[in-house]
């Protein structure tokens, strides 16, 4: 792993380089979520923040982003492009490295994935929860970079046949008040690539998805 740079200077190399993102708007499907339960049984412990600001409380990073998409491709597919942690590598933004460590009998796995982004490079590891097609939930067990990181994908039928009506959330909470500082300036950038990256996968792999209309109230991939 490089070096870390200087806290000053690692800032100042980002504030220059996201220049290229002032055009960018926070997702309009994103909004806070207070005291949520999955689908899985647990209750999403978020605290309240404003539009997109950095959600500090206490000190440490706390946020929570929903967002919910109709997509061209059922979701049956959508599940499985997600559900493809071994994968990430080869089209997730920044992910560098993803090797599945451990299936577990009920179906769940531990994923070990490594992350660079700039000056940072970080690995962690991931148990994931699978109920297809319906839900994944992944929950971060080992991490130095996270106090913790969960992420829900729900996938449900569209408005019409051969469409998907994901909702995906996540809830996370740095432990670095450096990484406090990237998140603030990069985070909507990170999570509208994320969520892209896995339509261009679709896309990629069952080709063409059938044509969605537009709703006002959402983005669509």
């Amino acid at each position: 792993m490089p070096p870390f740079l200087s806290t000053a200077r690692a800032i100042g190399s980002l504030m220059r380089s996201s220049k290229k993102f002032n055009e960018i708007r926070c997702v309009s499907g994103f909004k806070p979520v207070l005291g949520r339960r999955d689908l899985f049984g647990s209750v999403i412990q978020t605290r309240r923040f404003l539009g997109c600001g950095d959600g500090e409380e206490g000190g440490v990073l706390s946020k929570v982003y929903e967002e919910k998409r109709v997509l061209g491709y059922s979701p049956e597919q959508l599940f499985d492009v997600v559900a493809a942690v071994d994968l990430y590598h080869g089209f997730v933004p920044w992910c560098q490295r993803s090797e599945i460590i451990k299936h577990n009998p009920d179906g769940s796995f531990d994923a070990e994935l490594e992350i660079g982004f700039k000056f940072l490079v970080e690995s962690y590891v991931s148990h994931v929860e699978l109920n297809r097609p319906k839900t994944i939930k992944t929950t971060v067990s080992e991490s130095s970079l996270f106090d913790h990181l969960i992420n829900i994908w729900e996938f449900n039928p569209g408005p019409i046949p051969g469409t998907c009506d994901i909702h995906f959330l996540v809830d996370f909470k740095f432990q670095s008040p450096l990484y406090r500082q990237v998140a603030s300036v990069f985070f909507k950038e990170v999570v509208s690539r994320l969520v892209g990256s896995f339509s261009d996968r679709c896309r990629l792999i069952y080709g063409p998805g059938v044509p969605v209309l537009e709703n006002p109230n959402e983005q669509r991939l």
